[in-house]
């Protein structure tokens, strides 16, 4: 079984949520009625190349696959989900100002047929939303950027800038986001109880690298999206 970068998030995250667990006791109240729990944050410490062979040795069955950040030639996309496979960039959509206080560090509703995204990833493909909402099945949570080229799993950002990340919901259940920021901090937010549908959240992308992104729903996980920070 190989584990890439991605998925070892998803086995941090889902560690994380158990220690959320035990912690319920220090949330507290935003004035929109949102229980958040305190911050947590995870440093992830570098293994040594003797350790990483120990570890080799002692789990021959177990491969790692590092996951690594290449600058690709002008006019080449790399390969990451939500990315299109024609040259052009995906730029997500961005505002240089910061919302409202009200509106940071919440969990807030999105009206998807008052404004719908012109398309969506999905199936490994961008898709109209006409298509899209015939087929989804909304039955497993959803995670995506607001871009250029709809709503997508890859987008670039310029740094300090303010992104929407848009999900769907299926089931009614305690909602928890892991961050993992380029210098390898894991943040681990938890967002109390949420109703199914569609939400938003401001993201603050703060600092230049890659942040990777996912969710779970009643400890349901989602797909991860990347944000690249330049």
């Amino acid at each position: 079984m190989k584990l890439n970068m991605p998925e070892a998030l998803m086995v941090l995250c889902l560690g994380i949520a158990l220690i959320g667990t035990v912690s319920a006791g220090e949330r507290q109240s935003d004035t929109q009625g949102i229980q958040l729990e305190k911050n947590m944050t995870v440093v992830v410490q570098p293994m040594t190349s003797n350790a990483y062979s120990s570890l080799q040795s002692s789990l021959p069955v177990v491969q790692t696959t590092i996951f690594q950040t290449k600058t690709a030639p002008a006019g080449v996309i790399a390969a990451y989900p939500g990315a299109p496979s024609s040259t052009g960039a995906v730029t997500a959509i961005y505002s240089t100002q910061a919302p409202p206080a009200g509106q940071q560090n919440v969990l807030l509703s999105f009206n998807v047929q008052a404004a719908p995204p012109s398309a969506v990833y999905y199936n490994e493909t961008f898709m109209p939303w006409t298509s899209f909402y015939q087929i989804f099945p909304a039955k497993s949570p959803a995670l995506w950027i607001a871009s250029s080229a709809g709503w997508s799993w890859y987008a670039t950002c310029p740094v300090n800038n303010w992104v929407q990340e848009l999900m769907y919901l299926p089931v009614t259940g305690t909602m928890r986001i892991c961050d993992l920021y380029p210098d390898g901090t894991a943040k681990y937010f938890s967002y109390g109880f949420a109703a199914p549908g569609y939400k938003y959240r401001w993201f603050n992308a703060s600092e230049p690298g890659r942040y990777i992104t996912m969710l779970t729903i009643a400890d349901i996980p989602s797909n991860y999206i990347i944000i690249d920070v330049h």
